[in-house]
């Protein structure tokens, strides 16, 4: 991960050659994450998530967001408690 992904990493339609994957300006990828443009521009500069230069714009795929996106279990809260009386 980390660096600019050459066009045959992303896939496109065999009938018309448009790309089929979504790329996200940064202040989509902001908006749907909750976080700052500033937060992802640091991303992309320590090459944390993978992005595309379309010209002088940068864009992020859709995959590449997924993919730094990482669930995390929900914590029940005798859990939360016993952890804070240790």
């Amino acid at each position: 991960m980390g660096t600019i992904a050459p066009n045959n990493d992303h896939k496109f339609c065999p009938n018309c050659g448009s790309p089929t994957e979504k790329y996200l300006t940064l202040e989509q990828v902001a908006a749907q994450t909750s976080m700052s443009v500033e937060f992802w521009r640091s991303r992309i500069q320590s090459r944390d998530i993978d992005y595309v230069k379309i010209g002088r714009s940068v864009r992020i795929p859709q995959s590449s967001l997924n993919a730094v996106i990482k669930p995390v279990s929900a914590i029940n809260t005798t859990t939360i408690n016993n952890l804070e009386n240790e």
